[in-house]
Parts: structure tokens; sequence; C-alpha cells
């Protein structure tokens, strides 16, 4: 399938994949859903290793342990990938967390340093370590998993609103300084997904509970069907919750009035 530049459409089949953040939720039903699409290899990678080796290997691909919020680790977790299946096509920039204090700006400074390196740097770390060879072979696509908190800050906590939307900006960097040269960027902006966050524990496949104040809590691996469909269009945002996208016109429209509405709506929900 052709671009409206004269490209080509990144295709999944065939493909060389990271996916950090695998072990569970969003991350590992990306990790099945790319295998399932014929995938060349795809490699799991997690801060929780015994997990990030057992889906690797349910799927046929790899499981490496690693903590993103360190570049030597991105480093040697895409050396990995390309000894294994060779140069990495897709790149899911996928694992994250919140503050552990989400209602506290006093938290200590090395829980602010470390939410900053996570959520925020480990993007700039994987697009450092696989965008040479990306340039070199004239496509690549980087897949950011950041959040609905990146466009409408709602009631999560500072660190995490703070690098959600620092992720946001780095990825619009990336994709207005290198889209030319073939390198697709798309950004994940879930509100509510069933993951461990909301209490899914591994293998569970429940339905998930009600959202209530925060609306649907979706499914991982209906969020991960929406993601293939908008990387096939080669959409920049994937907003799997159409309110998301409602809000944040509202927000651009009148920016105090939003303020005003969500300031209520946080109020209510203490």
């Amino acid at each position: 399938m052709s671009r409206e530049d004269g490209g080509t459409r990144m295709k999944v089949a065939g493909k060389s994949v990271i996916v950090t953040g695998g072990a569970s939720g969003i991350g590992r039903a990306l990790a099945e859903r790319f295998a399932a699409e014929g995938a060349r290899g795809v490699v799991v990678a997690d801060i929780d290793a015994e997990w990030a080796h057992k889906v690797g290997a349910r799927i046929g691909g790899v499981g490496v342990g690693c903590d993103v919020g360190d570049p030597d680790a991105i480093e040697s977790l895409v050396r990995t990938a390309e000894d294994a299946f060779g140069p990495v096509d897709i790149f899911c920039s996928n694992a994250g967390f919140t503050d552990p204090a989400p209602g506290d700006i006093s938290q200590p400074v090395a829980a602010w340093r470390r939410i900053v390196d996570v959520n925020m740097m480990a993007h700039v770390w994987a697009a450092r370590a696989v965008l040479p060879s990306m340039l070199e072979h004239g496509e690549g696509y980087l897949l950011q998993t950041i959040s609905s908190a990146a466009l409408i800050t709602g009631p999560s906590g500072p660190g995490y609103t703070m690098t959600k939307h620092g992720a946001l900006g780095f990825a619009e960097w990336l994709t207005l300084n290198y889209g030319h040269r073939g390198i697709r960027v798309s950004c994940l902006c879930p509100n509510a997904v069933y993951t461990g966050m909301f209490g899914r524990p591994h293998d569970e496949s429940t339905t998930p509970p009600d959202g209530g104040k925060l609306g649907e809590i979706l499914m991982p691996e209906d969020v991960a069907g929406t993601v293939l469909e908008a990387m096939d269009a080669e959409r920049f945002l994937i907003l799997p919750h159409p309110r998301v996208g409602d809000s944040f016109l509202r927000k651009a429209t009148d920016y105090d009035a939003w303020i005003a509405r969500t300031r209520t709506r946080l109020l209510g929900m203490r």
C-alpha cells in the first residue's frame, strides 16, 4: 500500500519488533498481536525478567529483562534484538509507571528522577539506539505508549502528568524532523485500560471493572487491535477512547473553561 508521498506503508509481517513493558498489560497484548500478524521476530522486554521470558517463549520470540530508564540497558536490548532477528524495524516504547504518591508534590527527588527516566527519557534512549539503523534502511516505526494524560491532565500524579506531556513533545519533534526520511511515529494515548495499574494480574482475562468516573475501561487486547489499525493508517495520535479527543478539542478551544471544568471534576473525585 502506498502513501501520498510515494513511499510504502509499514506492515508488521516480516518485521523485527521490540516491545518494552511487554510482560503484561498493553505491552503483552501488543507483543502477542505482532507475533500473530507475522512479525519476523518479537523481543519482549520488561523489568520483570521472569515474565518477559515467559511471554517471549509463548509467542516464539525472545524475552529480555530490561530497565528502560537506563540508556545502557536500552543499547544492550537493541543489540540483543539485532543478534536475534536483524535490524529493528519497529520499536514499541511502552514501559511506564505512575507516581508512588500521586497527590504529593513533595515526593523524594529520587522518585521524581526515576519517573522522568522511565516515562520520558526511555523514549529518547530508544530513539537514539534504533534511529541510525532505521535511517540507513530508509524506514522504521517508533510506537510510543504515552497516555491520555499527555493531552488532558486528569487524576494522575504530578510526575506522571509532566513526563507524559514531555514524551508527547519529543514524539512530535521526532516526526517533524525525521518523517521525511521514512521514520514513522505514533503515540498511543489511552485513558483507562485494564492492566496491572487497575489490578489485573498476570494471565487474567476477565471483564474489566466498571470505571465509574474514569469512564470505560478497555481491555489491552482491544487496544492492541486499535494500534495495528492506526499503524497501518500511520496516524500520529492513537486514541482508543474517543472522548479523549473530544476533551482535547474542548481544551484547545477554551483553555480556561477546560481548566475550570476539570478542577471541579477532580475535586469531586477526592
